[in-house]
Parts: C-alpha cells; structure tokens; sequence
C-alpha cells in the first residue's frame, strides 16, 4: 500500500464525526430531537467502523 493511501483520511471515519456532530446539534436545538439521537448513533457505528479501516489498513504492513 502506498505511503500517501496510508496517510489520507478515511472518507467514512469524517463522515461519521460529522454526522455524529449534526445529530448532537439535531437532538439539543431542535424539536426533532428523535431524529438527532438515532441520527449520531447512526453516525457513530460509521465513524467506529471507518476507524477499525483505519488501523487495519496502517497495521498490513
């Protein structure tokens, strides 16, 4: 595996950070706070699993 395709960011690891952002600011600020909840769930199972690529992917070599 190449050295830069190690060192980029896992387009599902950020994502999920973004979601999980949105979700939190969904359940605080806004009536929809059902949406919110499930929404940063969602968006964290997505974030951890980008992260087990993550390290999966630097551990191959």
């Amino acid at each position: 595996m190449s050295e830069k395709k190690k060192n980029s960011a896992n387009p599902s690891l950020v994502i999920g950070i973004m979601g999980f952002i949105a979700g939190i600011i969904l359940l605080f600020f806004s009536d929809s706070w059902q949406i919110g909840l499930f929404g940063s769930i969602a968006s964290l199972g997505v974030a951890i699993k980008g992260y087990q690529e993550m390290k999966a992917s630097k551990k191959v070599d």
